[in-house]
């Protein structure tokens, strides 16, 4: 049992605080149990001191003849307090003679001398008696009081052991702490310090068998292995060294390759530069790229790039018949980009030895910047194959919506004309068939110019409120009217295809208020509502004549077909009190719009 508490730091101070935990629950367990027991004391105490109180108001109420009925029950409040269960418990829980002697003398007195008295009501033996009685009830009080102080004495002597238990207690803990704790740990300390300024050779010069003993041998067993590690670690870190710099290099040729790849056309030749500047880096690499093509329809004959050397043909699917695909120790990396498998770049070192794990990771960097970099062009070049089919749909369908449709008016007007012709009518319809005609070719020639201005049509760096300003400013100077615009600030930009949209409903609107309306006053006004986009353009014009006639209304059909394009609503309506009122409403497609926009 002693040596294991010897041997346990922990063991030892569990005993030095259960010591003085039991020294303390035995401090305040006397402590209660002789408050318990003196509770009495107290209360006895208090009980005879009254009796003296009711001896003197008994001797003050004779001496003042006082009615017989307060003396009586004064004598009856004295006889209750002098049987009170009181000072029987204290009496009881002390039988000892001189305390039992006391009270008996007490009762004898008060029944044999002073309670006669009172009966006779003779009051001067009565007051002859009271003084010895008094005197007896004093001595009976400090007896009492000398109960209660022995046990006061009782508890301060238990405290008072207790208290010098607990300090030797604390003063043997503190020898033990500075002996067995701190002087060990200030060598822990000193040796451990001496270590972090370069001293290996520093030990701990501390045996023991506790906790902090193993440490100290801990600490030594590890300050050999360091110092044994630390003859290698040079070398080590040297060798680390040089691959960390070969690999940030390679790191920032695969970074800035990237940039330069992304934002230039991807040729043979730039990937040959690459591959060279690669190599460069990692001594003894060789590299060969072997491109397949397309993914969907390998080409017949693979080509191999290896650098700036050579550039060799390989036969069809199979990168294996390149010349250097035969080397020893050859790693393929597969050349990809979003499950497409675009070729394999394959790598070996001259000596043979096989790529370690950083420079598998760079290496294969190297194929997955080179896949990334044919997938963009490839999707440049589809890009730039759509943006030809939209452009060409763009002008075949306005072409189709406004000069295919002139023409075709104008055509069904010559055959009319013709057939008037044959029938031989007169001078005056064929002169109105020719005026329409003429007027058809007008408008014709009004809506190419109007397409031309289409096609022109572009969004500046200010953005759809500058081109609005400009637009209003066109048609107010070209109808002579006065356009008062208010554009109200938007949540979020619209993008290109919905600002043409827009752009071009208010020019076609306003240009019909220029050619149609004969109006005086325009407003033209843009307002973000919810998630919706509201354009509100009014005039105070001759408003729209109904039937229609869908020459002179071409461009309502037009700004239909662009409302369609922006899934939005197009309401023409009569303004109050007179002019027209045309309302555009749609969902941009920021908000979450599901149709795709369609081009302008």
């Amino acid at each position: 049992m002693l040596k294991w508490m010897r041997s346990s730091l922990p063991a030892r101070a569990g005993l030095a605080v259960l010591l003085i935990a039991v020294l303390a629950l035995a401090s305040a367990l006397s402590a209660g149990v002789i408050a318990w027991l003196s509770q009495d004391d107290a209360a006895a105490i208090n009980t005879a001191g009254s009796l003296r109180m009711a001896t003197y108001q008994l001797s003050w109420k004779l001496q003042a003849n006082e009615p017989r009925e307060q003396i009586d029950a004064l004598v009856n409040k004295f006889e209750q307090r002098l049987g009170s269960s009181n000072l029987h418990k204290v009496l009881e829980s002390d039988p000892r003679a001189p305390l039992q002697s006391a009270y008996q003398q007490l009762q004898s007195n008060w029944h044999n001398n002073l309670r006669p008295a009172l009966a006779s009501d003779d009051r001067r033996q009565f007051l002859d008696q009271a003084d010895a009685f008094v005197e007896q009830l004093n001595h009976f009080v400090l007896l009492l009081q000398q109960k209660s102080e022995r046990k006061q004495n009782w508890q301060q002597n238990i405290q008072s052991a207790s208290l010098f238990i607990t300090v030797l207690i604390l003063l043997i803990g503190m020898y033990e702490l500075q002996t067995d704790v701190i002087t060990p740990l200030q060598y822990l300390t000193s040796a451990a310090e001496r270590f972090r300024d370069g001293d290996h050779s520093a030990r701990v010069e501390f045996q023991s068998e506790d906790e902090l003993g193993q440490m100290a041998e801990s600490f030594n067993a590890m300050a050999d292995a360091i110092e044994e590690s630390h003859r290698t670690l040079e070398s080590r870190v040297e060798q680390k060294t040089a691959s960390l710099n070969q690999t940030n290099a390679a790191l920032q040729l695969l970074f800035f390759s990237s940039r330069q790849l992304a934002s230039q056309l991807t040729s043979a030749g730039q990937l040959d530069l690459l591959i060279d500047n690669f190599q460069a880096l990692i001594p003894g690499l060789r590299l060969t790229l072997c491109l397949h093509g397309s993914p969907h329809k390998p080409a017949e004959q693979l080509i191999a790039l290896h650098g700036s050397e050579s550039r060799e043909i390989c036969s069809r699917n199979n990168c294996g018949t390149c010349e250097r695909q035969l080397k020893p120790n050859l790693q393929i990396y597969p050349v990809s980009n979003q499950g497409n498998n675009l070729g394999e770049l394959s790598a070996n070192f001259i000596d043979g030895h096989h790529p370690q794990s950083s420079e598998n990771e760079l290496i294969q960097a190297l194929a997955d910047l080179i896949g990334t970099a044919l997938s963009l062009e490839r999707q440049r070049e589809q890009d730039h194959r759509l943006l030809l089919f939209d452009e060409r749909t763009i002008i075949a369908r306005e072409l189709h919506d406004s000069l295919a449709q002139a023409l075709s008016y104008m055509k069904l007007q010559v055959s009319r004309l013709q057939t008037l012709m044959r029938r031989g009518e007169s001078a005056e319809q064929l002169f109105a068939v020719s005026e329409e005609i003429r007027e058809g070719l007008n408008n014709a020639y009004r809506q190419l110019r109007e397409l031309l201005t289409t096609f022109r049509l572009q969004i500046q760096g200010n953005g759809l409120d500058q081109a609005l300003d400009d637009t209003v400013r066109e048609f107010a100077e070209r109808g002579a009217f006065e356009v008062l615009l208010q554009v109200e600030p938007l949540a979020f930009t619209l993008n290109a295809s919905e600002q043409i949209h827009l752009l071009q409903i208010a020019r076609e609107a306003l240009s019909n208020c220029a050619r149609h309306a004969h109006a005086k006053h325009v407003k033209v006004h843009l307002s973000q509502q919810g998630e919706y986009i509201e354009l509100l353009i009014n005039d105070d014009g001759c408003g729209i004549s109904a039937p229609h006639n869908p020459r002179q209304h071409h461009g309502m059909t037009i700004m239909q077909e662009r409302t369609r394009s922006l899934h939005g609503q197009l309401d023409v309506s009569h303004n109050t009190p007179h002019g027209t009122r045309i309302h555009l409403r749609f969902q941009p497609g920021f908000l979450g719009r599901n149709a795709e926009d369609s081009p302008p």
